[in-house]
Parts: structure tokens; sequence; C-alpha cells
């Protein structure tokens, strides 16, 4: 082999690596993630150490809705900061912030009431919709009182575990901004028992 057959060959192999390792950035940080349970913020739904597959690709061609299961970067004035710094640290880097897990509850122009144990939504059009929540226990009132209209880009997060001190969600550091949310849980993995598709519940 001459070396322009090996300048060729080498060529070959260095953008064949170049695209896998592309195409492994796209997959991993604009079309699904892994996202491991820690805690039990989302029981019954989730539990600890479920691993779950997250979509990110949903949320480039539209917006997170009532019911969605979102993975985001919890809103504390570090991350918030880290975040609004440049596009690379929103997209690529995890810096000061930590990951949660809830489900949208309320979003953008929306106002959510939460009083004597329910869940009150007014919508954009005016109506207003008390939410009958299956996915959480039967008979766990939602702790607060509180009524927070949202504004652009502003979602209401709020975990599936409704008991006392079960879950740091909207009730407690308030909304969530778009630019925040990573992506939609997708499919439960593990355990293998709880393999399945996580569902959209109907209101």
């Amino acid at each position: 082999m001459n070396i322009k057959e090996t300048f060729k060959l080498t060529r070959q192999i260095f953008f064949s690596i170049g695209g896998l390792m592309l195409a492994a950035v796209i997959i991993r940080f604009y079309i699904v993630q892994p996202f491991s349970i820690s805690g039990s913020s989302m029981e019954p739904t989730f539990h600890d150490k479920e691993y779950l597959l997250v979509n990110e690709l949903t949320y480039h061609l539209s917006s997170p809705k009532r019911g969605d299961v979102v993975i985001f970067r919890h809103p504390t004035p570090a991350c918030n900061d880290f975040i609004q710094e440049n596009y690379l640290n929103r997209v690529f880097f995890q810096g000061s912030c930590s990951n949660y897990i809830k489900r949208v509850i309320a979003t953008p122009g929306e106002s959510i009431t939460i009083r004597d144990g329910k869940v009150i939504i007014k919508t954009k059009d005016g109506e207003e919709l008390t939410l009958t929540e299956e996915y959480i226990l039967t008979n766990i009132p939602t702790l607060g009182n509180q009524t927070v209209t949202l504004g652009e880009d502003e979602y209401f997060v709020l975990g599936d575990n409704r008991n006392p001190n079960a879950s740091s969600d909207s009730r407690e550091w308030g909304v969530l901004p778009r630019t925040h949310i990573l992506g939609k849980a997708l499919v439960v993995l593990l355990p293998p028992d709880n393999f399945g598709f996580v569902e959209k519940p109907a209101y």
C-alpha cells in the first residue's frame, strides 16, 4: 500500500469515526437519553431506582402538554444562571444543575389554584377545570393554598406522590421555565417487570 492509498484509508476511517461520534451526540442530546429515578416523589407511577428512556425530540417539535411527565433541570438560582450563560450550557453540560422528574399540571397562560385538596385549572379560554388525577393514590389530597398565573413559557409541575413532604415541586419553588425542560418520559426499561411505555392521562 503506497502513501496515497494509506492517506485515503486513514481519511475514510477518520470520517467514519467522526460520523459515528456526531450521530451519538445527536442521539444523546437531541433524541433520547437515559434517566434513573431517585426517591419516591412520583409514586405510585414511578419508583426509586427505575430506569427510564427520555424522549428529547418531541419538545424540539412541540410544547409540553398537561399530563406529560417531564425531566428537567431544577430551577435554583445557580442553575438558572448556568443555563442562561449560553446555548452549550443549556444543551450539553450539567453544571450546578440537578435533574428532577415531575408531571406537567398547568401550561403557559393558565392559572392554577390549589385549595381544599383540589387542583383547579383556569385555561386560556376561561374554562375552569377541576382535575381528576387517577395516577395519584386514592384519598390523598393535594396540599397547599395558592393561585398562580403562568406567563409565557412557564409551567407548573407536581409530583404524583401527594403525601405531605413527599415531593419538592412548583408548590414549593415556583414555576418551571421552558428552557429547563430536557424531555418527556417515554418508557420504563428497568426493572424488566415494570417495562412499559409511559401513558398520558385523560382529564
